[in-house]
């Protein structure tokens, strides 16, 4: 496996690592190295009153409060991404039903349709009818 030296507080470290996380190592210890500088940008971290122990262990409070945050994100949004899908499939379910339903209304509005032609038919019947029995009754 490869090595890495670096440099963190001044202090030469050298990390084994795997090749696939080559990448992963360097930006991780660029991003130590940045946020080390930003808390020795504050005075009361670069008056030497703190040791390098204790900055480095604030460091790794702070990193790992950053991590556990993204990955409450990510639970959140695994959560959420579940409750969509299930809306999706409830949607799709529910949209099955309006179709099927506005298939029964359309059968049942053509049958509808035909027994109102039917009870218009059997109406000028039942009216020929009356107009027979009125002529013969007048007659």
């Amino acid at each position: 496996m490869p090595f890495y030296k670096t440099k963190i507080l001044n202090r030469e470290i050298s990390l084994e690592y795997e090749e696939k996380d080559e990448t992963k190592i360097i930006e991780s210890i660029k991003l130590i190295n940045k946020k080390i500088d930003n808390k020795l940008q504050n005075p009361k971290y670069s008056n030497g009153k703190i040791s390098d122990t204790i900055l480095l262990s604030l460091l790794s409070i702070e990193l790992q409060a950053e991590l556990s945050e993204k990955l409450n994100i990510q639970k959140s949004t695994e959560i959420n991404d579940a409750k969509n899908e299930e809306y999706l499939k409830s949607n799709l379910e529910l949209k099955d039903k309006i179709l099927k339903l506005q298939n029964e209304k359309k059968i049942l509005e053509d049958e509808k349709l035909k027994l109102d032609q039917e009870f218009d038919e059997i109406n000028k019947k039942v009216e020929g009818l009356i107009d027979i029995i009125k002529n013969s009754y007048y007659e």
